[in-house]
């Protein structure tokens, strides 16, 4: 071993890690990512060197991936899903859509307020995308309905938090016009499917509506486990079918999803934490967030400004007309935040490793900037 070299390449890696923001001690209030529970950390170490796509020689991983995916599947209304742990939403959404084509449905009907992976999705797939308006940044069931009788069945897209606003979609409602249109319904929960569920159990927002075959859920953002973890819960086996694809030269002859090896380091993080936590876990988690969305918007009012619209998961649009600007003198000051996309502002996204002087130093930093804008200067 060349010790000159090793201590070069751990120089280097070192001085990079240097110049990264950390969860822990950086105000890291735009991203969907987080610290991951030490626990998740140790299960994902455990078992990151084994495919769980070689379902022969790691044959225990795949009845791992099944437990999480069916708990999972319990906090969005299933008892008896199936489905498979991913890269992360982008992958499960690509994946969703996939199963909807092959099952029959060509078009893709969704607000500008999905995500973007929806149209990415529907462009890779040669899927007709049909963009449907939406009233106070969700779904507009009226326009919804229309465009169905219009254009034909497809697969409706409703997103549970969304990315820019954090609102929800009228899952309900637009389950009810997909059995009026002949259609299926795809729930883009990754954001709040950690969370809605527990905050609001008395809405429907997953597989309790009868339309719903697919959802998505990210382990990976309020889950607390490493990325790359998505989850794509399927309604049953033969929904899911398409998603198996001959793999001639393993021991199964098949594999599952869209790419081939997969690590089954997410998949026992994911197992970990929902076996720990559980629902009340989890639950508890929820609430202390949706309690700092609370004192974030209060700060956000006691000095004048406003959000784009009232959140109900813990992400908020602050207005700003400027918002690329402001963007980028926050982040001068160390306070690393996003723009929200479908409306002028600045997006905040309140993760575990949020707290409230976090919180409070990015109001007191947007108060500031306001003067000399007001000033003309």
């Amino acid at each position: 071993m060349d010790e000159g070299r090793l201590t070069e390449v751990l120089r280097r890696l070192q001085e990079i890690y240097g110049r990264v923001p950390k969860h822990a001690k950086d105000d890291i209030l735009g991203s969907m990512t987080t610290q991951p529970h030490p626990l998740a950390l140790m299960a994902y170490e455990m078992f990151q060197p084994f495919n769980v796509n070689d379902e022969v020689l790691y044959s225990p991983l795949r009845g791992l991936e099944n437990e999480a995916v069916r708990s999972m599947g319990e906090l969005v209304g299933c008892s008896g899903c199936t489905g498979m742990i991913t890269t992360g939403g982008t992958e499960s959404n690509i994946a969703a859509l996939y199963l909807a084509r092959e099952h029959g449905y060509g078009r893709v009907y969704a607000a500008r307020t999905a995500h973007h992976s929806i149209a990415k999705a529907a462009k890779v797939l040669g899927l007709r995308y049909v963009q449907v308006a939406d009233r106070g940044y969700r779904l507009d069931v009226d326009d919804l309905r229309d465009k169905c009788r219009s254009e034909g069945p497809g697969v409706f897209v409703a997103t549970v938090g969304t990315t820019g606003v954090g609102t929800i979609d009228p899952v309900e409602e637009v389950s009810e016009v997909a059995s009026e249109c002949g259609s299926v319904v795809h729930v883009d929960a990754a954001y709040g499917g950690f969370i809605a569920p527990l905050v609001y159990p008395e809405r429907r927002l997953g597989f309790e509506n009868g339309e719903v075959m697919t959802l998505t859920m990210d382990p990976h953002k309020l889950g607390l486990v490493p990325l790359q973890a998505g989850g794509l819960i399927v309604r049953d086996e033969a929904w899911l079918r398409p998603l198996r694809f001959e793999a001639d030269y393993l021991p199964a002859g098949q594999q599952l999803g869209l790419l081939g090896t997969r690590s089954a380091g997410p998949v026992a993080a994911t197992w970990a934490m929902l076996s720990y936590l559980g629902r009340e876990g989890y639950r508890d988690l929820a609430l202390r967030l949706m309690g700092m969305l609370s004192f974030l918007a209060k700060e956000v009012s006691r000095v004048g400004l406003r959000l784009a619209v009232e959140p109900e998961v813990p992400i908020a649009c602050i207005e700003e007309s400027d918002d690329r600007s402001v963007m980028k003198e926050l982040w001068a000051r160390g306070l690393y935040v996003y723009t929200c996309g479908v409306a002028s502002g600045i997006r905040v996204v309140i993760m575990s490793h949020t707290t409230e002087d976090k919180l409070r130093r990015l109001v007191s930093a947007l108060d500031e900037l306001r003067g000399p804008r007001r000033a003309g200067i």
